[in-house]
């Protein structure tokens, strides 16, 4: 199963990547996961295009650094929670996604991941408001 969550989570990715060698170098080099406070965490921005309307989304991922999630696990998961969210939000086989170094003034879609010792929370906030999904890990992997 985890296996299977890290090949699909690193084949989406492949999908969005740019096709310019510079970005593709650009991003390989980039560390994805940060560090601090014994706490792993993960940002990503995309600007989705679907209508002709622009969708800013930001992506937060966080876990303890220690005794609960690998940095691997961890990668998968976010990645291929966020990149499944994003792809269920186009409406149309035209509509584009590209990376943003950072959000241009305010993310229209937050993604937060939290993943903890007991579980995960998914947490999505819209201009709707926020709605959170929370299982334990045992669920997940039923």
């Amino acid at each position: 199963m985890k296996k299977t969550i890290f090949l699909i989570a690193i084949f989406l990715s492949s999908c969005v990547l740019s096709t310019n060698a510079q970005n593709v170098s650009e991003k390989l080099l980039k560390d994805i996961v940060k560090i601090f406070n014994g706490k792993m965490t993960a940002t990503d921005f995309t600007l989705l295009t679907s209508g002709g309307k622009s969708i800013q989304i930001k992506a937060y991922g966080e876990a303890p650094a220690q005794g609960v999630i690998s940095r691997d696990n961890f990668i998968a998961f976010f990645t291929a929670l966020c990149t499944e969210m994003i792809a269920g939000m186009k409406t149309d086989p035209n509509d584009k996604t590209v990376d943003l170094d950072d959000i241009i003034g305010k993310a229209d879609i937050e993604i937060n991941v939290y993943m903890a010792k007991s579980g995960i929370q998914i947490e999505t906030i819209t201009s709707a408001g926020p709605n959170r999904v929370t299982m334990q890990w045992s669920d997940l992997f039923k």
